[in-house]
């Protein structure tokens, strides 16, 4: 999760049948004209046919629903993102309202300021900078592993809750790489291209999802990776969309790090994270995942978002390119 960048969710509202007097007046000349017809300069009057009495009995049902159709009310919701890591301080709980999806959304208005935010009963700060933003003074507390943690967020009347548990201790083993090594960068042509290294937790059982964050020191336009080819863009996106830190999820106890990951030289961390089971219900409710919409925004209770926690190993590397 990025710290201290990401906006949080917007709830969404609903929008009331079209029962407008312009309809209405439409379907009522659609009836007369079938009720009349003009021959030779006179109005003779028909026998209304049998379809058209069930269509006039449908429009009729249909205006009387329509005098009791309210817009729902929109009530907003507390959003809460935050990420919990194993060996760091608490640091960067967002906390947002949703937003009627018929205003306009401006994020900055969206957060919540004076919220009462509170760790296993302990209370957060807000960062005097950064409306919205919570974090525990205490520096000396730090995540463990293994541990559960509950936020509780109060505001107005709205009071949002979630728990986590912290993965066990995650180390990987890197193939064919050292901490601190030079790693060659060789454009591929696929997923399954080269891996330059690779990293392996085969003993490791703890996590349903595994997150991989390549993350440089750097990103600037110097040192960015140029790669024109038409490859290049089926795989990685046009350039202003290969950013950094890149960020990709496995469900094996392995990953082959190879040019997908990569897309500046210079020194990198290469991160991998043991995700708690909220990050892989959650990410089960988006697309590209196995059960689209089942568990999103399961996470938080009477509220939304996305509160998790990790434990992680980092490799650090220098890439270059030819």
């Amino acid at each position: 999760m990025e710290f201290r960048r990401r906006p949080g969710h917007s709830g969404r509202g609903n929008h009331a049948p079209d029962c407008s007097n312009n309809w209405v007046e439409d379907k009522f000349l659609t009836l007369s004209v079938t009720l009349k017809n003009t021959m030779k300069g006179k109005m003779k009057q028909q026998i209304v046919p049998k379809r058209s009495w069930k269509f006039l009995i449908a429009l009729v049902l249909f205006l009387m629903s329509c005098q009791g159709t309210l817009e729902p009310e929109f009530r907003p919701k507390l959003v809460i993102n935050a990420e919990f890591k194993a060996g760091y301080p608490v640091d960067s709980v967002f906390v947002s309202w949703t937003a009627d999806i018929t205003k306009h959304y401006d994020p900055e208005a969206q957060r919540v300021r004076g919220a009462t935010v509170l760790l296993n009963g302990i209370p957060l700060q807000e960062y005097a900078d950064a409306p919205g933003v919570y974090y525990l003074a205490d520096t000396n507390f730090v995540v463990q592993t293994g541990e559960t943690y509950q936020l509780d967020v109060f505001a107005g009347d709205e009071h949002a809750r979630a728990l986590t548990t912290v993965p066990p201790s995650f180390q990987f083993t890197a193939v064919d790489v050292q901490e601190g090594d030079t790693v060659h960068y060789i454009p591929g042509d696929s997923w399954f291209s080269d891996a330059f290294f690779t990293l392996e937790w085969y003993d490791y059982n703890e996590a349903n999802i595994y997150r991989v964050l390549v993350d440089a020191d750097s990103a600037t336009p110097e040192n960015f990776i140029e790669d024109d080819r038409d490859i290049a863009t089926q795989f990685k996106g046009e350039k202003e969309n290969r950013v950094d830190p890149s960020i990709w999820w496995v469900n094996d106890q392995f990953a082959r790090i190879n040019w997908m990951y990569f897309n500046f030289t210079g020194w990198h961390n290469v991160i991998v994270s043991a995700m708690d089971d909220n990050y892989y219900r959650y990410h089960q409710g988006l697309p590209l995942f196995q059960v689209n919409g089942r568990n999103f925004n399961q996470v938080v209770e009477n509220g939304y978002g996305l509160v998790t926690s990790s434990s992680s190993d980092t490799l650090r590397i220098y890439l270059v390119a030819e």
